[in-house]
This record gives structure tokens, C-alpha cells and sequence, in this order.
């Protein structure tokens, strides 16, 4: 009886630890919002400054006001000489993946596994991850515009095949505001 009373404490214990909630527990860093060359491992991340993320990608050519691109499909949008967007298209299959290590011509499944199975966007072909920096946690959906550059963003865009062809990270600010 003893014996039976015990197990039952321990699988209350167990099973009280375990959560019903379809969203994420985990953080979701600056480091997170990157990307890596695959020939090399070097990485490019939200925040990096724009002289070494170049040691990474090379010279950029500047297309729009802060907008630059490079080899590969590679995209970056800095604020005040720091990266705080980075868009990844078809060009960088092969080249380029996430710092979790998604890659271009992944389907929605693929993506889901290195990110998770929150997705607050209601799209068959966008999937999309609000990250709020400040409290630590996703949101459920989509925030308001704001100045804020504390929301971070992945969104991950997917062609009629339902392959990934534009991954994409960048903070709410820029999204807001393209600045």
C-alpha cells in the first residue's frame, strides 16, 4: 500500500511539471535572429555591427537608405551601423541557414521543428514568431506597431509548393517603420 501511495506522489510530481500550453517556453536571442555561412560556420546576427558582419558577407552594395545586399541572397537592414533585419531568398540555398539551422526550400514541417509549433499568423504560406525581449516570452499574436526594438521577428515565407523561399528576421521596430 506503502508502495502504491508513492508512485502515486511521484506521478503527480511528473505529470504536474508538465505543461498543457501550445507556446514556447524557451528564449529566443539576438544570436537566434542570425544566420551562418555553411562553408565556414561564421556567423551574422541582430546586433552585430555592420564592419563585422561585412567580414562575414563581404562588401554590400546599398540599394535603399541602410538596405544592403550581398552574395548569396543575403539582405541586411542596419540602424545606426548595427544589423536589425536580415532576409534570406533563394540565392542562399547552399550557402546560408539559420543559427538553428533552417534553410531555404524547407517546408513549413522543417521550420516548425527549429522553432517550434507556435505560430500566431493565421497563413498557409507564412509562418511567423513574436518574440517580446524585454519579458521573455512569445506573444500570441502579432504586436502593434511601435519604436520599440524590443519584439523580435522570424518569419518564414513559402511558395505554392510549400517550400521556404524567403526567411526573414528583423525587430518590430524596423518592421514598423523600415528604420
Amino acid at each position: 500500500m506503502v508502495r502504491y501511495f508513492c508512485l502515486l506522489i511521484v506521478l503527480i510530481l511528473v505529470l504536474g511539471g508538465c505543461s498543457g500550453s501550445g507556446e514556447p517556453t524557451e528564449k529566443f536571442t539576438k544570436e537566434d535572429m542570425g544566420i551562418v555561412r555553411i562553408d565556414n560556420g561564421q556567423k551574422v546576427h541582430y546586433g552585430m555591427n555592420r564592419a563585422d558582419a561585412e567580414k562575414v558577407l563581404g562588401t554590400g552594395q546599398e540599394h535603399a537608405r541602410g538596405v544592403f545586399d550581398y552574395d548569396f541572397g543575403i539582405a541586411v537592414f542596419y540602424r545606426d551601423d548595427a544589423v536589425v533585419a536580415i532576409r534570406m531568398e533563394e540565392e542562399s540555398k547552399g550557402h546560408y541557414q539559420t543559427t538553428r539551422g533552417a534553410e531555404i526550400g524547407m517546408q513549413i514541417g522543417e521550420i516548425k521543428k527549429r522553432y517550434g509549433e507556435y505560430d500566431p499568423s493565421p497563413s498557409d504560406d507564412i509562418l511567423e514568431y513574436f518574440y517580446d525581449n524585454k519579458k521573455g516570452k512569445f506573444l500570441e499574436k502579432s504586436p502593434p506597431k511601435t519604436e520599440s526594438s524590443d519584439i523580435f521577428i522570424f518569419s518564414s515565407m513559402y511558395n505554392s509548393d510549400g517550400h521556404a523561399d524567403t526567411l526573414l528576421f528583423l525587430d518590430i521596430q524596423y518592421a514598423s517603420s523600415g528604420k
